[in-house]
C-alpha cells in the first residue's frame, strides 16, 4: 500500500468515526428532547433540530452540534408540533379506518381499505419529504406539506432511491437491533437528507437553467 492510499484509507476512516459518533450523540440529544417535550409534543422538534444539524454537516460545515440542535429545536417548536399533530391524528384516522374497513368483505368496503392503504403510503412517502423542506427552505407549513407531495410526484427515481436506502437501514437494524439504541432515528435521518439534499439542488439548478433560458 502507497502513501496516498494509507491517507486516503485513513481520512476516510476518520470521517467514518466523526459521523459514527455525531449520529450516536444526535441520537441521544434525539431522545432527550423528545422526552423533554413529552413525547407527543417533543418528537417533531427533536426530528426537525436533527435533520438541521445533518443538512449542514451535508452542506461542508462544521456545525455547533448542542447549539444547532438546540436553536433549531426551540425555533421550530410551535410550528412542527403542529405538524407532529396533524401526522399523528391522520396516521391513527388511517390505522382506525383500516381495521374498521378489514372486517367487511363487500366490495366497497375492500375498495376504501384499499383506498385508506394508499393514502397511508402517499402519506408516508410525504414524511420522507417534510422535515428536510423545512430545514433547507423558510417558508410556510402549508407550502411545505405541498412541495413534499410535488416532490413525491415528480421525483419518482429520487423517492424510489431513498426509499430503498430506508429499506437497507431497517435491514441493518432488524439484524442488529443493538444499533437502534445507538442511532435508531439519526440514521436514517442522515440517508434521507443525504439524499433530498442533492434532489433539492437538482431542482434548484434546473429552475436556474429555465430562467436563464427565459431572460
Amino acid at each position: 500500500m502507497n502513501h496516498g492510499s494509507l491517507d486516503g484509507f485513513m481520512g476516510g476512516f476518520y470521517k467514518f468515526g466523526e459521523y459514527f459518533i455525531l449520529l450516536v450523540y444526535l441520537n441521544l440529544l434525539w431522545i432527550c428532547f423528545t422526552i423533554l417535550g413529552g413525547v407527543i409534543f417533543g418528537w417533531a422538534p427533536s426530528t426537525t433540530a436533527v435533520f438541521s444539524v445533518l443538512r449542514e454537516k451535508i452542506m461542508g460545515k462544521d456545525p455547533s452540534v448542542i447549539k444547532t440542535f438546540w436553536g433549531t429545536y426551540r425555533q421550530e417548536f410551535f410550528r412542527t408540533n403542529g405538524l407532529g399533530l396533524i401526522i399523528l391524528f391522520v396516521a391513527y384516522m388511517l390505522y382506525v379506518n383500516i381495521q374498521f374497513f378489514q372486517v367487511e368483505t363487500a366490495w366497497l368496503f375492500v375498495a376504501v381499505r384499499y383506498l385508506m392503504i394508499a393514502i397511508m403510503i402517499i402519506s408516508g412517502i410525504m414524511l420522507i419529504y417534510i422535515f428536510p423542506l423545512i430545514v433547507h427552505y423558510e417558508t410556510s407549513l402549508y407550502r411545505h406539506i405541498k412541495n413534499s407531495l410535488l416532490m413525491a410526484i415528480f421525483k419518482p427515481i429520487r423517492t424510489l432511491f431513498t426509499i430503498i436506502a430506508c429499506v437497507v437501514v431497517s435491514q441493518l437494524f432488524f439484524t442488529f437491533p443493538v444499533f437502534i439504541i445507538l442511532f435508531g432515528v439519526s440514521l436514517f435521518a442522515l440517508v434521507i437528507m443525504w439524499t433530498t439534499y442533492y434532489t433539492f439542488k437538482m431542482t434548484e439548478q434546473k429552475q436556474e437553467e429555465l430562467t436563464s433560458q427565459e431572460v
